[in-house]
């Protein structure tokens, strides 16, 4: 009697403790003393896991304590076909501290969350169809480059959130370029499709904002070698192809291979990520089999702009700054790099005219081969938000985002 008390006990334990794994209670915690909205919670699979450890096939989801699903989505980092991430948005008070419930349910029960995030690869072919892969067009340069219009919908990719949008010439000038925008919806699968207004010219949604030229534009990426800045893309050969593609955030990667500077061939890979309600995109460039001598450079054109300010953001990043008329409809642009402080090597500014990359000014980092090297670009457009006019709300903001970016939300589970 006493045995089959002991395992009944038993049972009623295990039972416990498997309905305990069906569910997972965490805290979330806002460190810092200001509002966050959309505020990033990043779960890694293995960390599920290990809260729940029996799946049986069902999918992650983040609730509030009421029930109410919190926006989230399910990311293939690797491409082996099977999630690795849960990735999803919170608004925090400052120093708040909220409890979320992570369950399980059916794949097909996913709900379909609001799209904020869009990533658009368009054929300039009749329908304008969505490409998975594509090519980097050799032998076109600044300003013969009519031909990458024919073959690609906006020149090459681009990307674009709730906030702003940007675009990459998938040529050998590998220009980066801004797409100021006017309203929270994903507008590019239809700009620069014969039946619109060009994007040169504003529009309702908006409109291209900047102009690039031979610059390194917004955030493009070369490297230092032999006190030489060689652009990347502007030999050899590369390609487009998207990571994943989600409501919150989106990924893409960009290859160059081989690519030659001076007489060195290398690989570059540069993967560029959206997020929703942010003003930049963040950029991850890894070097791989240089045998040294190589630092990574990305800067913004200062075409229309005389003055670069070099911010002190806090003890991690360094800000730069250009903030001027210098829009293409003339109006205020403020564009900006964050770079993480240890990596940055020097600042500098590039020649007005000439050969190669000019009208730049210019961060060098330090790139170890086949270490991934984080910045990011943002572009604040007063169309977009009048705060963008004031400097002063610019420099605000940045220190605000590069606090962000250096604590993130605190995550722990309830006992």
């Amino acid at each position: 009697m006493i045995r089959t008390s002991m395992i009944l006990s038993l049972l009623a334990l295990l039972a416990g403790s498997c309905q305990q794994s069906e569910e997972v209670r965490l805290i979330i915690s806002n460190p810092l003393d200001d509002q966050r909205n959309d505020a990033i919670i990043l779960l890694t699979r293995s960390a599920i896991e290990n809260w729940i450890p029996v799946m049986d096939g069902r999918v992650p989801i983040l609730a509030d304590t009421g029930g109410e699903p919190i926006p989230s989505q399910l990311d293939d980092v690797d491409g082996d076909g099977s999630w690795d991430e849960l990735f999803s948005l919170i608004d925090m008070g400052p120093m708040e501290q909220v409890t979320v419930v992570l369950s399980l349910i059916p794949p097909e029960q996913f709900p379909a969350f609001e799209t904020r995030t869009n990533l658009r690869m368009g054929a300039n072919e009749p329908g304008y169809p969505e490409l998975n892969e594509a090519k980097r067009l050799e032998g076109i340069t600044y300003p013969n480059h009519g031909r990458t219009g024919e073959v690609y919908q906006m020149e090459g990719p681009a990307w674009e959130n709730d906030r702003v949008g940007f675009r990459n010439y998938l040529d050998q000038r590998n220009g980066m370029d801004i797409f100021g925008k006017l309203t929270p919806l994903m507008v590019l699968d239809s700009v620069g499709i014969a039946t619109r207004q060009s994007y040169h010219e504003p529009d309702a949604w908006g409109m291209d904002v900047l102009k690039v030229g031979t610059s390194l534009g917004a955030g493009s990426i070369g490297y230092l070698y032999n006190d030489s800045i060689y652009r990347v893309g502007d030999t050899g050969s590369g390609s487009y192809t998207p990571v994943f593609e989600g409501p919150l955030r989106s990924r893409f990667n960009l290859t160059f291979d081989p690519w030659m500077a001076g007489n060195r061939q290398v690989s570059v890979l540069q993967q560029i990520e959206i997020v929703a309600g942010r003003h930049c995109y963040q950029s991850l460039v890894t070097l791989m089999d240089s045998g040294g001598g190589f630092d990574l450079v990305t800067g913004i054109v200062n075409m229309l702009s005389d003055t670069l300010y070099t911010l002190d953001l806090d003890p991690q990043y360094t800000g730069l700054l250009t903030h001027d008329i210098q829009s293409e409809d003339t109006t205020l642009l403020g564009m900006a790099l964050i770079v993480p402080k240890m990596d940055l090597i020097s600042v500098g500014e590039t020649r007005k005219s000439g050969e190669g990359v000019t009208e730049t000014y210019y961060a060098v980092l330090n790139a170890p081969d086949r270490e991934p090297v984080p910045y990011r670009f943002y572009a604040l457009w007063e169309r977009e938000d009048p705060r963008w006019a004031s400097l002063d709300e610019i420099l605000a903001f940045l220190e605000e985002e590069a606090a962000r970016w250096t604590q993130s939300l605190m995550i722990e589970v309830e006992q």
